[in-house]
Parts: structure tokens; sequence; C-alpha cells
């Protein structure tokens, strides 16, 4: 008896629908919020059957736990490597990155940070949302070998990101310029 070896369909079939409910759930919180979340609307919006999403995610923390990862992840790759290409200013590509994000990528941002904060209220979510900042920190060490400064950037990028996407402020390269001197 010869026994196959090579790729488990039902295994490559069932990872290509988890990454489809995933992407169809950023789409329902990009548009709705996290509130918005739901069996049926995920099912809606990936065209399945709501059986289909309760088979992979029992539980809507189910989902948005794996929609957290997902996010995280993908934003790592966004970000991979972003750092190395800074050039000889830095404020002007910082400014760029949050111009970003909060232009081209606002949805998706928007759905970020209502998954960064719905870890706030859950415990087992903390350790996914904090890994949802190591890419930018990844990036402020470019600027900086202190790690204490490095998280400060870190902390004022997002705060600059949460009041650029709610229009408390426009995104304006001399911010980063100052922030950039205030931690070298």
């Amino acid at each position: 008896m010869q026994v196959r070896q090579g790729v488990d369909g039902r295994r490559v079939r069932g990872e290509q629908r988890r990454s489809e409910l995933l992407a169809a759930t950023l789409t329902v919180i990009e548009r709705d919020g996290v509130a918005g979340v739901s069996h049926r609307a995920v099912a809606a919006e990936a065209d399945v059957s709501v059986a289909s999403i309760t088979y992979h995610y029992p539980t809507l923390d189910d989902l948005l736990v794996a929609a957290l990862r997902s996010a995280a992840d993908d934003l790592a790759v966004e970000l991979d490597g972003w750092g190395s290409e800074l050039g000889a200013r830095p404020a002007d590509e910082l400014a760029r990155l949050i111009e970003h994000s909060v232009v081209r990528r606002r949805g998706r941002t928007l759905a970020l940070y209502e998954l960064y904060l719905y870890a706030a209220r859950r415990p087992e979510l903390r350790e996914t949302a904090g890994a949802w900042l190591e890419p930018l920190t990844g990036i402020a060490r470019t600027f900086t070998a202190d790690p204490q400064k490095a998280r400060l950037l870190v902390a004022a990028l997002d705060g600059l990101l949460m009041q650029a996407l709610i229009g408390a402020r426009a995104v304006d390269r001399r911010d980063f310029a100052a922030l950039l001197d205030v931690l070298r």
C-alpha cells in the first residue's frame, strides 16, 4: 500500500476560507465598526452561509481575535523594511506613512484602531494588540537606539495618527521633524 505525500486539499481550502472570512470581517469593521460585526453580517459580506462562519469561528470573539491577529500580521508585512528606506528626510517619510494610513488606507486604519481598542476590554487580546505595535517600534528603532525613546516615538506616532483620523489635526511634516528633534 502506498501512502500519498502532498498537500491536503481540505486543509488548503479551509485556510483559504478562513482568510476570506477574515477579509470580510475587516471590511465589515471598516464600514460599520466592531459593533457591526455579526456572523450574519460577515456571511453577507463574504457571500457564504452563516454555518460556514460558525464552523470556522464558533463565537464572535473567536472571529474578532482572528481578525485582530490577521490585521496585525498584515500590517507587519506591509511595514517590513520600511524603516530602512527613510533616506535623508526621515520626517517627510514619517509624515508620508501617517498620510498613507489616513488617506489611502483610512478604512483599514480605522478597523485596526477599532480592534486595537476592543483589546483594551479583552485581556486575552492584549498580547495580540501589542504585537500590532511591533512594526512601528521597528521603524522607531531606526531613529534611536534608546528603547525608551523608541517607545515614546511610537506613542507619539500613534497619537498623531489618531488625531489625523478624527480630523483634529492635519498631517504636518513639521510635527514629525520637531518630534524627531526632541527624541534625539
